[in-house]
């Protein structure tokens, strides 16, 4: 009669491996998204803003607070007229 084999066990993982070039102490700063996202907010804030829709333009700017953004304000010019 043949022996069993037994099978060995499966290897232990490996810890992860971080690049210490790579690695930061502090926060990491946005990702493309992120800023594509905040840029994007700060454009429909500024439309918002020109059209006297404050209400919109509040909303907007909360978001803009909570992704920590810094807020710059608009320059806003009267409408023209003839």
């Amino acid at each position: 009669m043949a022996a069993r084999k037994s099978t060995p066990p499966a290897p232990e993982p490996e810890p992860d491996v971080v690049d210490e070039d790579q690695a930061e102490d502090g926060p990491q700063g946005p990702t493309a998204v992120e800023a594509a996202y905040v840029a994007a907010l700060q454009r429909e804030r500024a439309g918002y803003t020109r059209y006297g829709r404050k209400d919109r333009a509040a909303d907007v700017e909360a978001e803009l607070k909570r992704l920590g953004a810094p807020l710059e304000r608009a320059v806003t010019r009267p409408p023209e007229t003839a």
